[in-house]
């Protein structure tokens, strides 16, 4: 009756947590795809420093995911649906 509430709360939190990381990760493989296309010999700073950034972004929301202990059936129930999305916009 009463914890009911709070664990659909936590599963909230869980699948927004879980977008967070994954949309870090695609902004993160566009950051790395860009700067392996550059044409330029050397990175410049600022870009290598995003990317750097990004990597460390996303290894925090890694870390935050498994002290919150996000279940692995919420990760694949998410995962599922976020790649079936980005085959229907492609």
């Amino acid at each position: 009756m009463f914890g009911r509430k709070k664990t659909s709360a936590k599963l909230d939190r869980d699948a927004e947590l879980l977008e967070l990381i994954y949309a870090v990760r695609d902004q993160n493989a566009r950051a790395h795809k860009i700067l392996n296309n550059s044409t330029e010999g050397a990175m410049d700073l600022r870009q290598q420093a995003q990317v750097e950034l990004q990597e460390g972004l996303f290894d925090f929301l890694h870390r935050q995911a498994r002290l919150r202990r996000v279940s692995g059936k919420q990760v694949e129930d998410f995962s599922v649906r976020y790649n079936l999305e980005r085959k229907q916009l492609h």
